[in-house]
């Protein structure tokens, strides 16, 4: 039985399957060419080099989990349906795939770059939530925004495999938190 030929995005999409599920070390070229069952000629007519391979995964999970994301929040809603739209895109993220991409990141500079912009992108969206909803000055929705951030990427450190309503809980318990905060903070 003749094996279908993989494409580019096969590839990839193996790539995030196997860097999901099994770390750093199931992307490796022989790995990943073993999780196929294709040769090494197989993989190198889509890509260059290995690390072509690696960025071209980074540049994939930057679309999928950082600007598509980002497009689900309509522009034109309020401010809180906004928030509620985010929330429930970035529960769709697979938390697992986040963590192997950032370790290769810390392994490869280009990858580094790809995840920089995400981390801009991010924050970006949030802030700009931050300013409609709260009326704030970019540069406190950048400190809240960032602080939100680092709570979501704390949570993927701690429980990659947290369940939707979990998260859910902990997005409203931080989000009428930072609300108690801003209401304080505009009597005083």
């Amino acid at each position: 039985m003749k094996k279908r030929r993989f494409s580019k995005e096969d590839w990839i999409a193996l790539g995030h399957e196997q860097l999901s599920a099994n770390g750093c070390d199931a992307v490796k070229l022989e790995a990943i060419c073993k999780a196929a069952g294709l040769t090494r000629g197989s993989f190198y007519h889509h890509f260059q080099d290995h690390e072509s391979f690696l960025v071209g995964l980074a540049q994939h999970w930057l679309k999928s989990q950082t600007t598509d994301i980002a497009a689900a929040v309509d522009p034109d809603a309020s401010a809180i349906d906004q928030s509620t739209a985010l929330t429930e895109a970035a529960i769709s993220i697979d938390y697992r795939l986040e963590l192997g991409i950032r370790e290769l990141g810390r392994r490869l500079p280009a990858v580094k770059k790809v995840i920089q912009k995400a981390d801009v992108m991010r924050q970006e969206v949030v802030s700009g939530i931050y300013q409609r909803r709260y009326g704030l000055d970019a540069n406190s929705a950048d400190e809240f925004a960032y602080l939100e951030y680092a709570a979501f990427s704390g949570i993927i450190l701690l429980d990659p495999e947290i369940s939707a309503a979990r998260q859910r809980a902990l997005a409203d318990l931080f989000e009428r938190t930072v609300a108690m905060a801003l209401e304080v903070e505009a009597t005083q």
